[in-house]
């Protein structure tokens, strides 16, 4: 690549000439992030996707929105479609929290850590066309769809990547599962992983209202479960509201202005008043740690590695930290002529993010015990305490620092940087 500071080749690069440096097993948005970020280090890099990002099944172009903290923002920065993004991305400067029929609440402002916002809301399609321009555009990376890898086998120098069509089969030295959280592969090399299912289920649906909303997220502690409310667009929010299985059926099933009654009546009139509804849908959720993220050579990132509860919109961008890591940790093995996929660099990374994982995940799911059950007393201690922390702000700067992925040491590409320069 032309402009890009060449490296000195690993210890082992002549050893087998065949062989691949990385696969990523899953061309998502996860996959495709974490191979573009790989790109300046000039590795041999493969990517096997099942379905072709133009395809309509591809996840990375359905009708969902993404939120994505400052961090995030700092990552697609560092890897250069930042700006192909920003387009599209409805900055959100301030979050409301508030208790349903209670009275109290929380107010939230970008001015507590100093960043031009919060986080951002995007289109999944917005994300997907802009990483798909970037990978057809790449020379190191070699994008294969569709490839539906069958199994791993390691033999301890090597993982053998077997896909369904032959033509795509790869050797390689580190293999990353970035398939998602319905994938065996991982179990297929001795990943276990814990799995915990929710009863709720999470509607969304993009709503109209009558006012401007300033930039301004909601997140509303309903009867039924958490409400979400992200700005969008002009006078539009994504909502995202976990339910019960059957409220969520029939709320998905009545008429835009049945449903849009529904939801005034829960949330308010805080934001204005709802006027329209698209389409609704809604996706099973739940909970999922790796007691490993890593075995033989293969380390699994983004929803095969964790999958967290929407509430706090943390899972898309804890994928995008492992990549960062796990991009830092690829970048320092070069360096230091180490082999990229030894269990030496691979626990590095797992020990590092296993801390971080799991404190968003105990984050997550603690804040829907919490807000998602009426037992007696708790509703009033709830409200206390959102009435509390709203005259905290050393506390809510903390909470926010966090929750942006901006609190202790950060990877290159967390602060924006690429992992090397041009």
């Amino acid at each position: 690549m032309t402009g890009v500071q060449t490296c000195a080749l690993p210890i082992w690069a002549d050893a087998v000439s065949d062989a691949t440096d990385v696969v990523i097993i899953g061309g998502g948005l996860v996959g495709a992030s974490l191979a573009l970020a790989l790109e300046p280090l000039e590795l041999s890099i493969d990517v096997l996707e099942s379905i072709p990002f133009n395809h309509d099944a591809q996840p990375s172009f359905d009708e969902r929105t993404i939120a994505l903290t400052w961090s995030s923002r700092r990552v697609f920065e560092a890897i250069g479609i930042w700006s192909e993004i920003a387009t599209d991305a409805c900055p959100i400067h301030s979050i409301h929290v508030s208790d349903q029929g209670h009275f109290g609440c929380t107010h939230l402002d970008r001015s507590l850590i100093n960043t031009d916002a919060l986080g951002y809301v995007v289109p999944s399609r917005t994300l997907g066309y802009a990483l798909l321009n970037r990978l057809q555009d790449s020379i190191p990376i070699r994008y294969h769809a569709p490839a539906v890898v069958a199994s791993l086998q390691s033999d301890g120098d090597f993982v053998n990547v077997q896909v369904d069509n032959a033509s795509h089969d790869r050797k390689t030295r580190l293999a990353v599962l970035a398939d998602g959280g319905r994938s065996a592969l991982g179990q297929q090399i001795g990943i276990r992983r814990l799995e915990k299912s929710y009863p709720e289920v999470v509607l969304v649906a993009m709503v109209a209202t009558d006012q401007d909303h300033q930039h301004r997220a909601y997140e509303r502690f309903t009867q039924h479960g958490p409400l979400a409310l992200l700005p969008a667009g002009p006078q539009r929010f994504a909502l995202a509201w976990t339910l019960p299985k059957p409220t969520a059926k029939t709320y998905a099933e009545l008429s835009n202005e049945d449903f849009l009654s529904h939801l005034q009546m829960s949330f308010g009139e805080r934001a204005g008043v709802f006027c329209n509804v698209g389409e609704r849908n809604t996706y099973a959720v739940g909970l999922t740690e790796l007691y490993q993220p890593v075995s033989g050579r293969v380390v699994a990132i983004g929803n095969a590695a964790h999958i967290v509860h929407p509430v706090a919109g943390q899972g898309f961008n804890l994928g995008l930290r492992d990549v960062a890591e796990l991009a830092e940790n690829i970048v320092n093995a070069t360096e230091h002529y180490q082999d990229l996929g030894s269990m030496a660099v691979l626990s590095r990374y797992a020990d590092h993010r296993r801390v971080q994982t799991r404190r968003v995940q105990h984050f997550t799911d603690g804040l829907l015990r919490i807000f998602s059950n009426d037992y007696p007393g708790l509703n009033l201690l709830r409200s206390a305490g959102l009435q509390t922390l709203d005259m905290m702000p050393g506390v809510k700067r903390h909470l926010l620092r966090r929750t942006a992925g901006l609190r202790g040491p950060l990877p290159r590409l967390a602060r924006g940087l690429p992992l090397r320069p041009n």
